[in-house]
């Protein structure tokens, strides 16, 4: 049986938990402390120790994701949008009065009620639509 010769590397394997704690760092710059600890099997508190020593963050921020209506990130306390104003813009429908041609902003869910009840035209008060009843009324 022939052994092939051992091949030199070109970086050479990191020794000391330092070098082992910088390496990771480098190659992942979103793992955690917490997981870097955990890989090379010593206290996330020397981890932290290292990486302070070293000028390189200790804590890295989670990110919860974008807000679907500005595509801002998304703050740990809320779960789809990051604001109540973006919250409310995501839930308004705009619609145009069948009888004047004004624009009026309804709730969503106020205007799938109406749709689900049938309601051919949409109204911006009850002058237009007391009035548009009599227009629009098969004759």
């Amino acid at each position: 049986m022939v052994m092939s010769p051992v091949l030199e590397l070109e970086t050479p394997l990191p020794t000391t938990n330092r070098q082992k704690v910088l390496e990771l760092r480098e190659s992942n710059p979103t793992l955690a402390a917490v997981r870097i600890a955990e890989i090379l099997n010593i206290t996330r508190e020397r981890v932290r120790q290292i990486l302070k020593k070293e000028g390189l963050p200790t804590h890295i921020p989670r990110h919860y994701g974008f807000c679907a209506v500005c595509s801002q990130d998304m703050p740990a306390t809320r779960t789809r949008y990051c604001s109540a104003e973006c919250r409310t813009a995501a839930t308004r429908v705009t619609i145009t009065c069948t009888f004047c041609g004004n624009s009026k902003t309804l709730r969503q869910s106020a205007y799938n009620a109406q749709v689900k009840r049938g309601y051919k035209h949409m109204y911006c008060s009850v002058k237009c639509r007391q009035r548009g009843n009599w227009a629009f009324r098969d004759k």
